[in-house]
């Protein structure tokens, strides 16, 4: 939590969105719908990707999050960029957006914030100092919190409070209430939709309190992207392949080898999946070492289970045609 300052900024206290923007002509999706949006930048303002590939359900309600003051809540597999998704929505509206992951080390105390000895005027005093929800709460941040399926009962009780739209917050230690900015949005992300992990996939998740889950008005499912979009997209990050047929072709061999890994894993023969990001530095790498092959094994492979690396490296032979060390054959051989 250290490296979020919760320092006021002058632009980040008291603004409210003073402009609006068309869906169409900022997302490239087919909709009238106008987005609120700030005319200036805020130190908490994502940076803009500029080849960023929108998924239209995707945008649309995490737009009508940001329109109509909506609790959203983003779900799928790991790797599908989620949490991206979210950011550069925000990042086009200008809208400060603060991402917290909501790991087992993540405490209450940490969220709403305690008590700390300061000095002052030469004295050492008590002084409350609040954590990254009150802080939040009455600023114009959109709140993001990954992992949501993975937070502590206690942490997620205290989240509860928040989630409808009028939600004021009580921190019982100061005896204060306080009021949400009128600017504040609260998103979330989870691998599971709030009814545990039947798969095995996703150790540390757990089922959700329904009556929590009843207060998300927006549940969006974000899957992996079409073959021939993610083809666009690593082509659009690693410019060099564009310019011949065979480097095309190079990168559509390559998303169908990340293809092939999602099967497996969604089929629960691997454990380990590759992202679309996986898949562009693995054509970054292959640019550096002048062997696709060599740089799949430093990319991706050898971060594999070492039971799962001959099905991996099938996957690649299909793909490529070309045996590589871990390969059941080459295994058997030696």
């Amino acid at each position: 939590m250290s490296n979020i300052s919760l320092a006021g900024d002058g632009h980040s206290n008291k603004a409210v969105p003073d402009m609006k923007i068309s869906v169409r002509q900022v997302f490239g999706i087919d909709s009238d719908m106008e987005a609120p949006a700030f005319s200036t930048l805020d130190q908490h303002v994502p940076d803009i990707d500029p080849d960023y590939l929108f998924d239209r359900d995707t945008t649309l309600a995490i737009l009508a999050g940001f329109a109509k003051n909506r609790r959203v809540m983003i779900t799928g597999y790991h790797g599908t960029g989620k949490s991206t998704h979210i950011e550069q929505v925000a990042a086009r509206l200008n809208w400060p957006c603060v991402r917290i992951n909501l790991d087992s080390h993540v405490s209450r105390i940490d969220l709403v914030g305690k008590d700390a000895i300061v000095i002052k005027d030469g004295k050492q005093v008590t002084e409350f100092r609040e954590g990254i929800l009150p802080w939040a709460i009455q600023n114009n941040i959109a709140l993001c919190f990954d992992e949501y399926d993975a937070g502590r009962p206690d942490v997620m009780f205290v989240i509860q409070r928040v989630l409808e739209v009028s939600g004021r917050l009580t921190l019982l230690d100061q005896s204060r209430v306080i009021k949400p900015h009128p600017a504040f949005r609260l998103f979330s992300t989870a691998n599971t939709i709030g009814l545990g992990d039947t798969s095995g996939l996703y150790h540390g998740t757990q089922q959700i309190n329904q009556g929590q889950m009843d207060r998300w008005s927006i549940v969006a499912t974000l899957n992996y992207l079409p073959h021939d979009k993610e083809v666009g997209i690593v082509l659009a990050k690693v410019k060099s392949y564009q310019a011949t047929k065979d480097g095309r072709d190079q990168i559509s061999k390559m998303v169908r080898v990340a293809d092939l890994t999602r099967n497996a894993f969604m089929g629960g023969d691997l454990s380990t999946v590759m992202s679309p990001r996986t898949v562009i530095t693995w054509a970054e790498n292959a640019e550096i070492f002048h062997d696709i092959g060599f740089a799949f094994r430093l990319t991706f492979l050898n971060k594999c289970d070492e039971l799962e690396r001959a099905l991996v490296a099938e996957f690649y032979q299909r793909c490529f045609g070309h045996e590589l060390p871990e390969s059941s054959v080459n295994v058997a051989m030696s």
